[in-house]
C-alpha cells in the first residue's frame, strides 16, 4: 500500500513540474515573439539602429532562457533558433532587408512551432499530427 501512495505522489509531482516547465517555455516564446514583432516593424520601416539593438535584445533573452529550455525541448530546435538569431544580428548590422526579414520569419515560425509543441493537447500526447490514424489502418 505504501508503494502505491509513493508512486502516486511522485506522479503528481512530475505532472506539476511538467505543467510549469511547459508554461515557462510558452511564456519565453511569447516574450521572444514580442521582440521579434517589434524588430520586424523596425526592419520594414528601415530603422536599422533600433532593429540592431532589438536583435541583441532577442539574443540576450534567448541566451538567458535557453539553458532552462534545453531540459524540456529538442536540442535541434534550440540550435537552429540560436544560429538564426546570430545571423539576424549581422544582417541588421549590414542593413540587409531581404535576409533580415527572411531570417526573422524563420525565427518566428520556429518559435511558434516550439510553442505549439509545448501545449497540452491530444495530438501532442499521442503524436496524431505525425502519425494520422487514417494511415495506420489503411491496407494500401
Amino acid at each position: 500500500m505504501r508503494n502505491i501512495v509513493v508512486t502516486i505522489i511522485i506522479f503528481l509531482v512530475m505532472c506539476f513540474c511538467l505543467f510549469f516547465a511547459s508554461q515557462y517555455i510558452i511564456l519565453t516564446s511569447d516574450k521572444l515573439l514580442d521582440v521579434a514583432n517589434k524588430m520586424e516593424s523596425n526592419i520594414v520601416d528601415e530603422n536599422w539602429d533600433n532593429a540592431y539593438i532589438l536583435s541583441f535584445e532577442l539574443l540576450d533573452i534567448y541566451e538567458g532562457h535557453v539553458k532552462h529550455m534545453t531540459i524540456f525541448i529538442n536540442h535541434a530546435n534550440v540550435d537552429v533558433i540560436y544560429s538564426e538569431v546570430i545571423k539576424l544580428t549581422q544582417y541588421c548590422k549590414e542593413e540587409d532587408k531581404t535576409e533580415s526579414l527572411a531570417t526573422l520569419h524563420l525565427i518566428k515560425t520556429l518559435l511558434q512551432e516550439m510553442k505549439q509543441l509545448e501545449k497540452v493537447s491530444i495530438s501532442n500526447i499521442f503524436f496524431i499530427k505525425y502519425f494520422p490514424i487514417t494511415n495506420l489502418f489503411s491496407t494500401n
